[in-house]
């Protein structure tokens, strides 16, 4: 599943590997995979570019363009690039192909078809994927403990939907959402208001905890490098209803809210906000 540490893994190799380098061709096999401009002006466009910076914002891949233009891509869940020689096997999956000087190309994938590329001039296209509208960055050094208590504060929904919102908080998707609440010992129930100042620590703690490991393993999925990251889809509790929680053995219990799965142990993420005896250190992933 592509969440932010697998986007933030491409990005950094992206700006190893493409930054600098000039596209020479495009290749739009699923027209639907194009959210703008329209594939022949995708492919027309990006011709004999340059690519300036790449660069994250929430879920998002950003390559800079020496025309004005910005080029983003979005893996959405199952997305992948991969860097391979020019003219290399194109797996069915394959959505969108950008062929570089060099004789390598770019190969956007997806076995559900969901990923996206969008290209168009930078101001234009931040409008248009509402970029202006997204929260701070969960792993920007500015996000502090005091940044997550103002967000938090007025929010009278579920703390699990609130830290979905990305105009709340970008950078944060289901699982690693789930997984710093448990973290932090906090049920995803709880209103994102009701929070005590400890608990908001605990929660900055869990999610920076969350997506620094994901980081420090390059992610679930495979780096543009075709290497694949050895941090575990199935971590602690995501994904794993009814199996015994790696720090008390409570079975993981399950629920959706606000549309999306959730995982949580009610023992160490109790409803009434009291915190359990803190356990053994475990690892998060």
């Amino acid at each position: 599943m592509a969440e932010v540490p697998e986007v933030e893994i491409i990005v950094r190799d992206l700006k190893q590997a493409v930054v600098g380098r000039r596209f020479v061709d495009a290749e739009v096999r699923v027209p639907a995979a194009v959210r703008f401009a329209s594939p022949p002006d995708f492919t027309q466009n990006l011709q004999g570019r340059k690519v300036l910076a790449a660069e994250r914002r929430a879920k998002f891949m950003l390559l800079t363009l020496d025309d004005g233009q910005t080029l983003a891509l979005h893996f959405m869940l199952w997305g992948e690039l991969q860097l391979r020689p020019a003219g290399s096997e194109r797996p069915p999956a394959t959505l969108v192909v950008l062929t570089l000087e060099g004789n390598e190309e770019l190969q956007l994938t997806d076995t559900l078809g969901y990923a996206r590329v969008a290209l168009g001039p930078t101001s234009m296209l931040a409008s248009q994927l509402k970029l202006e509208e997204l929260g701070p960055e969960a792993l920007d050094e500015s996000f502090t403990p005091e940044v997550l208590a103002k967000l938090l504060r007025s929010r009278r929904s579920a703390l699990k939907t609130v830290l979905l919102n990305q105009r709340v908080l970008a950078g944060l998707g289901n699982r690693d959402a789930d997984e710093s609440m448990w973290a932090a010992g906090i049920d995803p129930r709880r209103l994102a208001s009701s929070l005590s100042p400890a608990e908001i620590i605990r929660l900055h703690q869990g999610i920076r905890d969350v997506l620094e490991e994901g980081l420090r393993l390059r992610g679930t999925q495979r780096d543009l490098f075709g290497v694949q990251g050895q941090a575990k889809h199935r971590r602690n509790i995501f994904g794993k209803t009814g199996a015994p929680c790696p720090r008390c053995a409570t079975p993981v219990s399950h629920l959706r809210i606000g549309g999306r799965n959730t995982h949580w142990c009610a023992h160490c993420q109790p409803s009434d906000g009291a915190s359990p005896e803190a356990p053994a250190q475990t690892s998060l992933l």
